[in-house]
């Protein structure tokens, strides 16, 4: 008995981890599908080949393509830190600096990041909200997610001197020049490196958004 329960309590640690790594599989596969393909275009069945796993694996997890997307784009957001944005440990260097300047520094060089990772795949969800009700939805909640965030932001920004702007104004202009579409125009169309994106980011906002 005591050895079946050491056994069990073995195979449990390794079953996730394998589980865990199915999962990445899957997700990584259908990011490189859904960008390449669109969201039509990336069938379950591709993904799942692609993954090295089956059809039913794939359902089995995400249930179905809408889901899946949206599982893909939380993680673009996220990164490898499973925490809400706000607990991440690059807002939080926002919300601790107390010069304005190195706030925005700190935010463009955190969020060039995150739009690297989630515009491609926000991109697919625009293209597919069109025809797909659940995708216009999750549109919806993603901008309104960010630009809740957002404001999170300028509300630091705001706590270390006076803004140009009221804070929703303030606010929706940073959601505006953030937005994934705009970052990809600039780089995926523009040819702009990191660097520059980040460099004109900070500039910008600094432009728009503090006095003096």
């Amino acid at each position: 008995m005591a050895d079946d329960v050491k056994r069990r309590s073995y195979r449990s640690p390794r079953r996730r981890e394998q589980a865990e790594r199915t999962r990445e599989r899957v997700l990584d596969a259908a990011a490189a599908l859904f960008v390449e393909r669109g969201f039509d275009g990336a069938s379950v069945g591709a993904i799942a080949q692609a993954a090295g796993v089956s059809d039913e694996t794939v359902y089995g997890r995400f249930q179905n393509k809408r889901a899946l997307l949206g599982e893909l784009v939380q993680r673009a957001v996220r990164g490898d830190d499973p925490a809400p944005v706000l607990e991440q440990p690059g807002p939080r260097a926002v919300a601790a600096a107390t010069d304005q300047h190195e706030q925005l520094r700190l935010f463009a060089a955190d969020i060039v990041l995150r739009l690297e990772r989630a515009a491609p795949l926000l991109a697919v969800v625009a293209g597919a909200a069109r025809s797909e009700p659940e995708l216009a939805a999750l549109l919806g909640r993603l901008h309104g997610e960010r630009l809740k965030n957002l404001r999170r932001f300028v509300e630091v920004l705001a706590s270390n001197g006076p803004l140009r702007l009221r804070d929703d104004r303030a606010a929706e202009t940073v959601w505006a020049v953030t937005s994934p579409e705009l970052h990809q125009l600039l780089v995926r169309v523009g040819g702009w490196t990191r660097r520059r994106y980040t460099q004109w980011l900070s500039e910008t906002l600094e432009a728009l958004l503090l006095d003096g």
